[in-house]
């Protein structure tokens, strides 16, 4: 009976403990800031390479309930395609609003994580040149995406994260996030 009895306590005390520490690594009021680099651009084709290895992104969110959160976001990409004495080259600048819903509570996670889906839309300006009929020229138009990410928490406001899908440029983007 005695054994029971403490099963129960520590049973209760666990369960007591686990909702304490259930606190969502997201809420209104937080301001998340990610640095970042998008790989696998789908907006240059193939034969080019990439004049910088990654396409860097950062972006800013700001949470307006305990599960959606509004901000922007800036992302840089560029290639090159360079072949039988012909150079193109081309790079964008993306510039755009952002939003985010936060599963965190309806999926009842660990703290640790913050699981989100989200869509962006903004400005996107292309630059073109060529080595052999002096083409260059600026254009631009709207762009858009979605996406679905990932943070794990290394610490009460640092975390790593991933983003997949149609956004900023770029199919996959990592980084380094952070809570201010």
């Amino acid at each position: 009976m005695k054994k029971q009895l403490l099963f129960i306590a520590l049973f209760i005390l666990s369960v007591t403990i686990a909702n304490a520490q259930s606190k969502s690594s997201f809420s209104k009021g937080n301001n998340l800031f990610n640095i970042g680099v998008g790989i696998g651009s789908p907006f240059f084709g193939s034969g080019y390479s990439s004049s910088l290895p990654v396409n860097p992104s950062i972006s800013y969110e700001r949470g307006v309930t305990d599960a959606i959160s509004v901000g922007g976001q800036v992302s840089y990409a560029s290639a090159k395609y360079d072949g039988y004495n012909y150079t193109f080259k081309e790079s964008a600048i993306y510039i755009g609003a952002r939003g985010s819903y936060h599963f965190n509570e309806l999926l009842k996670i660990d703290p640790k994580f913050d699981l989100y889906g989200g869509a962006s839309l903004g400005y996107v300006t292309v630059s073109i040149s060529d080595n052999q009929s002096n083409i260059s020229g600026t254009s631009s138009g709207l762009g858009f995406g979605l996406f679905a990410g990932g943070k794990y928490y290394l610490g009460s406001s640092t975390a790593i994260y991933s983003e997949l899908g149609y956004q900023s440029l770029s199919l996959l983007n990592v980084g380094v996030a952070f809570k201010l």
